[in-house]
């Protein structure tokens, strides 16, 4: 909700012993807060337990309270040899639609993405020339909130990501705006629901420039989490909050969220990717088979997920540059692969179609989808496609 009431919750919380964090300084050490204006939410670390209650039953009334918690990677398979010569040209099927589209000039321009992920080496060959908005979101909260600095990447995966959706010459939409935020560490591909939280935030504050109104907005994320990994309590309670974060950004701000569902093989979907409000992406390979980890189920609601499935087996991207500053490029699987591919497809469409975005895009990217001969309940409306 919209917080009328910031200067008498703030000075209650300062009350308690708790320091406000404020733009451009650092966190408070071990114990603070932090109001998050777009997504509309507090940020509160208390060192005690009694704190922590009282805090609790300041925001009882108007605020959803949702403890904070763990959400991984799904890691992502590695293949084949690593090389530094790029691919010569792209290898996305001709069914795919990608080679049409650019051939009359649709790029992915005027169309911002976001991508949550373990960051991107804004250097690499496949980003020469390109603008990355970048910023180092810490685990640590005794850090600055975020740093801004030069896109990078210790892990490879945020690089490879980014280079599906935007690599200048293995890309789905090469010409697309670029926003990367590095939330996931590289050593336990790890991350938290603050992370995430303080990421999509500066997102919304980036989307809400003046300049960036008329753009289309999409958000890519591989990341999530099973519900077996959090107890029963605040398994609901993190669903509710992730779920209106997700709502927010669907209905205040018309962003299309794309999130992978999981590399856990059948029966199995991870959240958010899970939820109504995101676009959940399954992975096929070349041929149109379903990726055999590729995760599928039914949802508490009701939902059959994943809604659309992309390319996601043995995908050749950008990976990292060696200590010879050259360029690497990999293949990689997983529905970490699929929803890069997929999002930079839905920014294709939206290019092909000027003023389309948030809902109506994704209802035009499952409508546009090519129907696969497996099992529905395993690539949902079929393959991301453009048609032009």
């Amino acid at each position: 909700m919209r917080d009328a009431q910031t200067s008498r919750r703030t000075m209650e919380l300062i009350r308690l012993g708790l320091r406000p964090h404020l733009p451009g300084q650092r966190k408070p050490v071990g114990h603070g807060f932090e109001r998050l204006g777009h997504v509309s939410c507090y940020i509160v670390n208390a060192p005690t337990d009694q704190q922590a209650e009282r805090a609790r039953e300041i925001f009882a009334d108007d605020y959803l309270i949702v403890p904070d918690v763990s959400l991984s990677l799904p890691v992502a398979r590695t293949g084949g040899e690593i090389r530094t010569r790029r691919p010569a040209a792209p290898e996305w099927p001709h069914i795919s639609g990608i080679q049409e589209a650019h051939k009359r000039g649709f790029k992915g321009q005027d169309v911002i993405v976001g991508v949550l992920d373990t960051g991107c080496d804004a250097d690499h060959n496949e980003f020469q020339g390109k603008r990355i908005e970048f910023r180092y979101v810490p685990f640590v909260p005794t850090l600055e909130s975020m740093r801004v600095v030069r896109g990078f990447d210790t892990h490879g995966h945020g690089t490879h990501v980014c280079g599906i959706i935007a690599g200048q010459h293995v890309g789905v939409a090469p010409e697309v705006d670029l926003l990367v935020a590095a939330v996931i560490e590289s050593e336990t591909v790890k991350t938290s629901l603050e992370r995430i939280v303080v990421a999509l935030d500066w997102m919304l504050s980036h989307f809400s420039l003046a300049e960036n109104q008329h753009k289309p907005m999409i958000i890519s994320m591989s990341l999530g989490f099973r519900s077996e990994w959090i107890s029963a309590p605040a398994f609901k309670t993190v669903t509710e909050g992730m779920r209106l974060l997700l709502r927010t950004l669907v209905e205040d701000f018309d962003v299309l969220p794309i999130i992978a569902i999981g590399n856990d093989g059948p029966g199995v979907i991870r959240a958010p990717g899970s939820y109504a409000e995101a676009l959940g992406v399954g992975a096929v390979d070349f041929d149109l088979n379903p990726w055999s980890s590729s995760g599928s189920g039914q949802t508490p609601d009701g939902l059959h997920k994943p809604d659309i499935v992309g390319f996601g087996v043995s995908i050749m991207s950008s990976l990292e540059r060696d200590i010879q500053r050259r360029s690497l490029y990999a293949r990689m699987s997983g529905t970490s692969m699929a929803a890069p591919y997929v999002t930079g497809i839905a920014a294709l469409i939206a290019s092909v179609n000027p003023g389309l975005q948030g809902a109506a895009l994704r209802e035009r990217v499952l409508e546009m989808a090519l129907p696969l001969s497996a099992p529905v309940e395993r690539v949902g409306a079929g393959l991301a496609r453009v048609v032009v």
